[in-house]
């Protein structure tokens, strides 16, 4: 399995390497704790390492009322600035009033800067690197615990997953967009919200792979056994699990016919151009992801 996904990322590498974003940032105005509205690059010590990430601040904040954090984790390949213009969360951020930490990978997987998902012991610690990227944020700005989150898209999408996995008392919810995952290691101490999004033509992540993981992290959950399915138009199907234990959930949208892709990505024309497959518009992962996460803070 190791070898396919292996050879999907080649091909995705590849394939967004040659997209070119551009993303101007927003400043609006300097705070007493010379984070300025809009973005900020950090740079912190991690293990032996030097980190970066970007901190996003939005519109309005007035440094005192504790905001909740949203962490952003790139595809393999993928830069910060690139992520922030597919899922469009920054702008997100400034209407709904959240905060967001968009790190940037240096794991070399095959060559290109990705998450030490698998845990890899001659790789860097990335779960500690959100451990000391929380720390450094929460020294600068208020943020709320009860409602830290995670999200990405492909690889981190999977590297999301791996938080719930590893850190189910400090991260709320995840979002994983084109990679959900819950290996046999996964052990959460605690049930951990799912909300996941994933074409059935994708090309590089197979959807059933991945749709796999729903049933196991539903497990992990003490969900039902049976899920709910609802169509919510003619490409997309719903797939919940209740029941779960500490008023969990685990959420999935099936996107017939979508690609490698985020729903109702402003880059959508872009992904199809350079051979991701179809952006579904049905439903906006963006939104629908705020409000799963609104909806399941830390108990």
């Amino acid at each position: 399995m190791r070898g396919v996904i292996s050879c999907r990322a080649v091909v995705i590498a590849f394939l967004l390497f040659v997209s070119v974003f551009v993303l101007n940032p927003v400043v609006i105005a300097q705070n007493e704790s010379d984070i300025k509205v809009g973005e900020n690059t950090i740079s912190i010590k991690s293990g032996t390492q030097n980190r970066q990430f970007i901190l996003y601040i939005p519109e309005g904040y007035d440094g005192k009322t504790a905001l909740p954090l949203v962490f952003l984790f790139h595809g393999t390949s993928q830069t910060t600035k690139q992520i922030l213009m597919t899922s469009d969360l920054s702008n997100l951020a400034n209407k709904k009033k959240f905060i967001l930490a968009v790190p940037e990978g240096i794991y070399l997987y095959l060559g290109m800067k990705s998450w030490n998902r698998d845990l890899d012991p001659a790789g860097v610690n990335d779960v500690e690197f959100v451990k000391d990227i929380i720390r450094e944020i929460s020294s600068k700005v208020a943020i709320d615990k009860k409602r830290i989150y995670a999200t990405g898209y492909s690889g981190g999408a999977m590297m999301s997953s791996r938080l719930g996995c590893e850190l189910p008392n400090v991260i709320a919810a995840i979002g994983a967009v084109a990679g959900l995952e819950c290996g046999k290691d996964c052990r959460p101490t605690h049930p951990v919200s799912i909300i996941a999004f994933h074409g059935t033509a994708d090309k590089i992540l197979p959807h059933l792979h991945h749709e796999k993981s729903l049933p196991v992290w539903a497990e992990k959950n003490g969900c039902n056994k049976t899920p709910v399915t609802r169509k919510i138009s003619e490409e997309v199907t719903q797939i919940s699990y209740g029941g779960c234990k500490g008023n969990a959930e685990v959420v999935f949208y099936r996107i017939d016919g979508g690609g490698h892709t985020w729903p109702d990505s402003p880059s959508a024309e872009v992904y199809e151009k350079i051979g991701l497959g179809k952006t579904n518009k049905d439903i906006n992962a963006s939104n629908l992801m705020w409000s799963f996460f609104e909806g399941h803070p830390l108990p």
